[in-house]
């Protein structure tokens, strides 16, 4: 094989490769990362495959590897083809969510200027632009310059300019290709070699032996083993130990050391709980699947109730997975609730437990990374990008609380969903798949109940257990919904209705815990002048400013954008403003002049942001430190504190309205889920759900924690609308600084999808839109956006080009 196709780090269109010869003096193998010279510059590569023939005529050969093994095995060479087809992105990008931390870099360039005789070089530089002339000047008086740095002195569409530079000879481009930014650390340790041991009297006494050589052989026999060598110099010089090695009497290895572990605690073996029936006969159907590679589907949901031992099932089977040999990969959809997870693992599986997340220090996810590679590990945990980490036997892949969103990437592309991926690595793999929630995604549950043929197998834990008599009681929370229209007719302005702060009292006097739920942050959402209703609204942004009373300043929640509070109003100079609304921080305040003394703490991004470490206010909350947990969304997933018997949702309308088909849902899960972690103990729970609509059927399902209801609602609406699972959506957000350039492109886009709609006579796909994204501008850039439904869309956009600045968002879980 003389060619290798390569995934190229470049902007090119999804599942494309490039054609590029081998070099004869070191070998290539699929999924190993390489430098490749591409078009004018130098990038990163993947090798995808090797092939007898290239794609074109005439191939570059690539420069050199990066790394000499291969980084993405072949199960994620494929599952890499896969996203990229899927999630229409480039291949690279899929497959560099394999990659070590530290592994995907950019060739450094620097660019000089070129001496030449200024008379015969003089019409060259009158065809420069003034600011061209004036940074070729400063580059000529230096010994060179990062291009970056360059660039940015040439001004407007500088990539080109430079381009220009270099064609005209004017300038010189010189590449390095860096090494990776983290590399495994060795270190050199002594041993006492099988002739220095078998003559041990004779060494002793060895006349050539220095004091210094003598005691170090001395204390290396004493360690039973080997004896590191930069202790060695500290303790007894430079060169001894080396000495010793040139006269026989010692070796010398390298190993690889890796940093500290991201939980260095001492476990102690737990052993397995006792289960119930329905936990039993779960478990039984995930085994079997384990056990024989042809049980099909090897997907299942696992429904149950809040309490009803989830984590138990999850926990033996993997136990049954590891015993058969294999690894598991376990995912939870907030890194906050990695620690209790862990915590959970460890107590398993001592010492065999790899954690994967964003918070871990460079150096510690490197070497986890190196570590699960070679197989120093039988689980993973972490977030979602903890499912690409390079498990070579895996059997089973857990997915906690899979409804979240939190699984969706957001950020950057490939947008992908963990659950879905994971769906498709089972595929790849044989791994089998646990789908778990008390609350399950309304198109998992569909797969699982309705749909023909079924996807997955759906397990259900519809009741409570009681972990040992007396501790845990068995029925679920009362809830109450308050109607907040009534308390406020009924002259009550507090955010605490009067039900709810009698029982707030109630609970701190007997010395039980509550929790509050708003999903806002900040002390109030908005700032307005109450003479002539101008809101104070984000420069960049086209959001309001929230009041955080923490740090008396106004802050934007999508750019973090800071500004001081107003003293009058910008449009009218009026002193009347007000801060209008609620958020956690202002739920802290009203808590505190409730309950004067109680300690209160706050448990959201903002905390997160000030330093408030996730793991620590868990256990201060656990350990009855804190009294009163107030949190966003954070509080309802995972937490399991026996002593909390009252929780409040003091706004659950938060997120019930906005233009999204999927509020009903989101919003029954959070209650349901908030809902839940009352009662936990042996002491029954209350519930408090505070609304303006009490009839809404999110509501009224959650205060049931009536899935069924809520489940049958949702599907016949889906249905008649034809919303997912029915069919498939993608989504296009169109963002430029210009308003008319960005409004221009999703018409123009629009017009171009319905033309090729019409011309392949597929009237069931559905164009929606264009129009202003929700908010219409974001960190300085106008944004207009338009959905595909339909079905088989996928084959429908295989050959859609993506205009610039354009982000396609296959399976969105938010249309805004």
């Amino acid at each position: 094989m003389r060619y290798a196709e390569v995934a190229v780090s470049a902007p090119v269109g999804h599942s494309r490769t490039f054609s590029y010869s081998v070099p004869t003096d070191y070998p290539v193998e699929p999924g190993q990362l390489v430098w490749v010279p591409f078009g004018r510059r130098v990038a990163q590569g993947i090798v995808a495959e090797l092939a007898s023939s290239p794609q074109v005529e005439v191939t570059k050969d690539i420069l050199q590897p990066v790394e000499p093994s291969p980084l993405v095995n072949a199960v994620f060479l494929e599952l890499g083809r896969w996203i990229s087809n899927y999630y229409l992105c480039p291949l690279f990008d899929a497959l560099a969510l394999c990659l070590p931390p530290g592994f995907e870099d950019q060739v450094r360039s620097r660019v000089n200027a070129v001496l030449q005789d200024e008379a015969d070089n003089a019409a060259v530089l009158d065809e420069l632009r003034p600011e061209t002339k004036e940074a070729l000047s400063a580059l000529a008086n230096t010994t060179g310059l990062a291009e970056a740095d360059f660039l940015k002195s040439l001004g407007k569409n500088s990539a080109r300019e430079l381009r220009r530079l270099i064609d005209k000879k004017l300038v010189q481009r010189h590449v390095s290709l860096p090494r990776p930014r983290m590399t495994p650390r060795y270190q050199r340790y002594l041993f006492a070699t099988n002739t220095a041991t078998a003559s041990e009297e004779d060494v002793e006494g060895h006349p050539a032996l220095s004091e210094r050589q003598a005691g170090l052989f001395a204390a290396i026999k004493e360690s039973n083993g080997s004896y590191s060598y930069s202790i060695a110099n500290k303790a007894f010089g430079t060169g001894v130990g080396q000495a010793l090695v040139e006269k026989g009497l010692l070796g010398m290895e390298w190993r690889r050391e890796e940093a500290d572990s991201a939980s260095s605690a001492e476990w102690s073996r737990a052993a397995p709980l006792s289960l119930t029936a329905t936990q039993s006969d779960a478990l039984h159907r995930i085994t079997e699947a384990l056990d024989e590679p042809a049980v099909t589907p090897r997907s299942f949901v696992l429904h149950g109730v809040t309490g009803s031992g989830k984590t138990e099932v999850y926990l033996q089977a993997i136990q049954h997975a590891v015993g058969l040999g294999m690894q598991a990969i376990y995912l939870v959809p907030e890194i906050s609730l990695t620690p209790q997870t862990l915590d959970r693992l460890n107590a398993r599986f001592p010492g065999r437990v790899a954690i994967i997340h964003s918070r871990l220090a460079g150096r510690q996810k490197f070497d986890q990374w190196w570590k699960i590679q070679s197989g120093g590990y039988d689980v993973v945990v972490g977030a979602r990008s903890a499912l690409f980490s390079p498990v070579e036997r895996l059997g089973l892949v857990i997915l906690d609380e899979e409804h979240e969103w939190t699984y969706k990437q957001l950020e950057a592309p490939p947008l992908y969903h963990a659950r879905t991926v994971a769906l498709e690595l089972s595929r790849l793999s044989g791994a089998v798949v646990v789908m778990g929630s008390a609350t399950p995604d309304v198109e998992s549950y569909y797969f699982a109940r309705d749909a023909n043929p079924r996807r997955h197998r759906l397990l259900e834990l519809p009741h409570r257990i009681e972990a040992k008599p007396g501790i845990r009681n068995q029925s679920m929370a009362q809830v109450e919904i308050v109607d907040m229209r009534r308390e406020l007719k009924e002259g009550n302005r507090s955010i605490f209705s009067r039900r709810l702060s009698q029982s707030l009292k109630e609970c701190i006097a007997r010395g039980q815990q509550a929790i509050l739920f708003l999903n806002r942050r900040g002390s109030a959402p908005i700032v307005q002048c109450r003479d002539c209703g101008y809101v104070a609204t984000c420069a960049r942004c086209a959001v309001p400013l929230a009041y955080h009373s923490a740090d008396g300043r106004l802050r934007c929640h999508h750019c973090n954008r800071r500004r001081r509070p107003l003293a009058n109003c910008q449009e009218c100079r009026s002193g009347s403003i007000r801060q209008l609304g609620i958020g956690t921080q202002r739920v802290v305040d009203e808590v505190s002049g409730l309950l004067p003394g109680v300690k209160v703490q706050r448990w959201d991004s903002d905390a997160a942001g000030s330093g408030v470490e996730p793991g620590a206010a868990m256990r201060q909350f656990a350990s009855g430190e804190t009294q009163v947990l107030v949190g966003t969304q954070v509080v309802a997933k995972g937490l399991d504190v026996a002593n909390v018997t009252v929780v409040g949702m003091i706004l659950a309308d938060v997120g019930l309205h906005l233009p999204d088909f999927r509020a009903g849902e989101r919003s029954f899960g959070l209650l349901c889920q908030v809902a839940g972690r009352a009662g936990r103990g042996k002491e029954p729970g209350r519930a408090f759900i505070q609304t303006y609509v009490p009839e809404h059927y999110a509501i009224t399902a959650a205060a049931q924690q009536d899935y069924a209801a809520m489940y049958d609602q949702e599907i016949a609406s889906r249905r008649q609308l034809g919303n997912p699972p029915f069919n498939r959506l993608v989504h296009l957000v169109f963002q430029d600084s210009d308003e008319t350039a960005c409004q221009r492109q999703a018409i123009n886009t629009a017009r171009e999808i319905r033309r090729k709609a019409y011309a392949q006579g597929l009237s069931a796909i559905e164009i929606i839109g264009p129009a202003p994204g929700f908010p219409p501008r974001l960190r300085g850039r106008h944004r207009w956006h338009l959905t595909i439904r339909g079905p088989n869309l996928q084959r429908f956009l295989d050959d859609f080009r993506v205009p610039t600045g354009c982000t396609v968002d296959v399976d969105p879980v938010h249309v805004l």
